[in-house]
């Protein structure tokens, strides 16, 4: 019978010499699992040296099943080094880089079955095949992109036209507000000079107005007096010049809640911490608390509320407007009854035919002013739209100038998202409710040559007990500009897909593929 443990021992015996002495077929000998790049790293000749440089070791023992070298470096072809890393030649297909830990576990990880060297018949190779269908793949991207690049020159084309017209009317701008500034300081010099006119010719109204204020303030003032004193008079009943609480307690008007007694807390109401008090103190102290009262037990006075619902009795009924117009319409009527009351309740204003004539003309001046200075205003706004729009960065060409402002809309089961490009992102319920801000543009955010690729928009609607919402746009080459998938790859965090003919560029593409090539190659 055979010894089982013995055998175990002379197959693995026969797989470290194997993989020891075979080399990949190829112009430069090397190792197995060793990349053409690393090839004259690894010469049979000499000694090798761990990549890290803290071992030198007999080329014998490279890929001998044993770690020697702390980087790993001593064993590429086998599961040996925790750190090491196997190179698949993939012949006909792209290069890879696995692992070493996955050398010979019983999964074929490179598409010739080299990393599987044990079991050979384990893996097909696949590479033939699966370089083909990866061949055909980037024959229609770099086809994709040659077209896109096509409309990609329109755009920028038409990018430079928009940031020429965009200077050109910034200047003529400039000179706009140059002419405008003038024209406002002629209009405000006019209405300042009429102004003046205006103010001398209204000054005798002014100052007969203030006089017949004055008079009647005066006439007031003695009638209040006269009213006062006549009432202090009648409550009186000693005429000493003097009212005491019993003089008040006999008399129903100081009886503020009708019971039919005059009390303490009443009297305090009228006299304060008085005992008494004389006529000048009723006068201004006491008449102006007094006089509702009296004037509601003779049936004169009723309180604001009530006087209130009796004048809209008396006013005609009105249909309730049905839209904001009607409304307009009621305030203009309201406002044109209160001017009847004031023409009622003050003698009419009339001025000479000079003093209206000079009105007339600073009214003229100030609404010429006011449009002169509302068109400065529109000026300095439009200069500020256009400077921001020349100051903001609309890619490497202008390629994304045209489309500012350009909005696109993507509906999954729950949400219609809209992305304005260089604006914001905004999310909406199919249920119906508001916007969701989900951010304001903030910047270009590509790592590295490829800063064009992704757009960034920042401080959206705060989410609940959360971060402010934030939204990513990833730009790819297609033939037309639009949305292709939104996720939310983290809490508040949106992934925004846009396929564009902008991010066709054809020669960064075409960089980018050798790169990627010499990349797996490496």
């Amino acid at each position: 019978m055979i010894n089982l443990s013995w055998l175990s021992k002379l197959q693995s015996s026969i797989l470290v010499t194997f993989s020891l002495v075979i080399f990949v077929l190829s112009d430069v000998p090397r190792p197995r699992g060793v990349s053409l790049s690393k090839a004259s790293l690894y010469s049979p000749t000499k000694d090798f040296t761990c990549f890290d440089g803290t071992n030198t070791i007999p080329f014998s023992y490279v890929n001998d099943d044993y770690c020697d070298c702390f980087d790993g470096s001593d064993e590429p072809g086998t599961s040996a080094c925790l750190n090491s890393i196997f190179h698949c030649t993939n012949a006909g297909h792209r290069p890879q880089n696995i692992p070493s830990s996955r050398v010979n576990d019983g999964i074929c990880d490179c598409c010739d079955g080299t990393d599987e060297y044990a079991a050979p018949d384990s893996c097909t190779n696949t590479c033939e095949e699966l370089g083909r269908e990866a061949r055909a793949q980037a024959q229609q991207l770099a086809e994709l992109h040659k077209a896109g690049n096509s409309l990609r020159l329109e755009l920028i084309d038409r990018g430079n036209k928009k940031r020429s017209e965009m200077a050109e009317q910034l200047s003529q701008l400039e000179k706009d507000k140059v002419e405008a500034i003038q024209i406002k300081e002629e209009k405000e010099a006019l209405k300042n000079e009429l102004e003046a006119k205006e103010n001398e010719a209204l000054k005798v109204y002014r100052e007969a107005e203030d006089k017949e204020k004055e008079r009647k303030a005066e006439i007031e003032k003695e009638q209040v007096l006269n009213e006062a004193t006549e009432q202090f008079n009648k409550y009186d009943s000693d005429k000493d010049g003097v009212l005491t609480m019993s003089e008040i307690k006999v008399v129903n008007v100081f009886d503020k809640n009708k019971d039919g007694e005059v009390d303490q807390e009443e009297i305090q109401y009228f006299f304060g911490e008085n005992e008494s008090i004389d006529k000048d103190t009723f006068v201004t102290s006491v008449w102006s608390l007094l006089k509702p009262l009296l004037m509601m037990e003779e049936g004169m006075f009723r309180p604001e509320q009530e006087e209130q619902e009796d004048h809209e009795d008396d006013l005609p009924q009105v249909e309730e407007p049905q839209d904001m117009e009607g409304e307009e319409e009621s305030e203009d009527i309201d406002q044109h009854e209160l001017n009847v009351d004031d023409q009622i309740d003050e003698p009419s204003k009339t001025y000479d035919d000079e003093t209206k004539r000079l009105m007339d003309e600073a009214s003229e001046a100030r609404r010429h002013y006011n449009d002169a200075e509302r068109a400065v205003r529109e000026i300095e706004s439009n200069i500020r739209t256009i400077q921001q729009n020349l100051e903001k960065d609309y890619g490497l060409n202008q390629e994304f100038a045209t489309m500012d402002g350009d909005c696109f809309e993507y509906e999954d089961k729950e949400y219609v998202y809209k992305l304005c490009l260089f604006d914001r992102v905004t999310q909406k319920s199919r249920n119906g409710g508001g916007e969701v801000g989900l951010g304001s543009w903030g910047e270009w955010a590509g790592e590295g040559d490829n800063k064009y690729s992704i757009m960034k928009y920042t401080n959206g609607v705060t989410c609940w007990n959360g971060p402010a919402r934030m939204t990513t746009v990833h730009l790819s080459c297609g033939l037309e500009s639009k949305l292709t998938s939104v996720t939310e790859p983290f809490r508040c965090e949106y992934k925004i897909d846009l396929t564009t003919p902008a991010a066709c560029d054809d020669s960064q593409f075409i960089q980018q593929q050798q790169k990627r090539e010499s990349h797996d190659e490496l």
